[in-house]
């Protein structure tokens, strides 16, 4: 064959070859057009479905939490319709008709939520009810921030319909009954030491005042312990060499105090005079 006949044919084939690849693209980008079309038209259709259901939870003033303390339940309902408020929850409106997750975020120190209850629950009437339940314990006192996220879901794919934006709140986790840990409870300690040494100082002076006047008391009613510093001993004169005791006088503070009687007592060394001896007479 000629040559230039072969060059022709390859030519014409390449040409052909071209054409058939170019109209599978063209085919095979119209139908995933479509498919993006209904897709997007679908999603549509869903969030219109949708309608406002109820959401309500727990008070978080209610948890009452307590640093190391026992877990605090945290509920959340969602209803296709809606209902009167009960004693101790909060309301807000939500959207329901698909299926539903419900996260509880906790952030701060020593904070955890532990979820009890599926993620994902469905509520696709306005007959039909979900809840969530979570259990709350912190380990240390002071304020942590807890957050629900409501999220309406495209079937059972992870496409979102329509997100609630976050609720958060700040809890007060209160510390232990026992006392706190760390410098507070050092500051503690140091306070209780001091106020028991004041205490025990008071205390101590306190009972030497106490026995300081009940010797008062009884020096004073025992004045014969005092007798020989209040009188004072004279030596008469003369043969008999009686000792006399000058009374002391007694304070005009104890009016029903009986005077006190001058003694008169004897010297040891005085005995009976002996009697003078007679010789005989011549």
């Amino acid at each position: 064959m000629d040559p230039g006949i072969k060059n022709l044919l390859g030519g014409l084939i390449g040409l052909l070859i071209a054409v058939l690849l170019g109209a599978l693209a063209g085919v095979v980008q119209i139908g995933s057009v479509g498919n993006h079309g209904d897709y997007v038209e679908e999603i549509e259709q869903a969030r219109h479905q949708l309608f406002q259901g109820e959401l309500t939870y727990s008070d978080v003033s209610s948890l009452d939490l307590v640093a190391g303390g026992d877990p605090r339940p945290f509920r959340v309902d969602i209803a296709g319709s809606w209902h009167r408020a009960k004693t101790g929850v909060e309301q807000s409106p939500v959207s329901a008709g698909a299926q539903i997750g419900v996260r509880l975020h906790c952030s701060g120190s020593g904070v955890r939520c532990t979820p009890l209850s599926s993620e994902r629950q469905s509520v696709l009437t306005k007959s039909d009810t979900a809840t969530w339940m979570w259990d709350v314990s912190a380990q240390r006192s002071g304020k942590v921030a807890i957050a629900i996220t409501v999220t309406a879901y495209y079937g059972g794919s992870n496409t979102v319909l329509v997100e609630k934006p976050a609720m958060w709140s700040l809890v007060d986790v209160a510390a232990p009954s026992g006392g706190d840990s760390g410098w507070l409870s050092w500051m503690k300690n140091l306070w209780q030491w001091v106020t028991d040494v004041v205490t025990s100082l008071g205390g101590l002076a306190v009972s030497v005042t106490a026995i300081v006047a009940l010797t008062f008391m009884v020096r004073r009613e025992n004045p014969s312990a005092d007798a020989n510093d209040g009188g004072s001993i004279q030596r008469d004169s003369g043969a008999n060499r009686r000792l006399r005791r000058r009374p002391t006088h007694e304070s005009r503070s104890v009016p029903d105090r009986p005077r006190l009687q001058p003694v008169t007592t004897r010297s040891p060394r005085l005995g009976r005079r002996r009697a003078p001896s007679r010789e005989p007479r011549d």
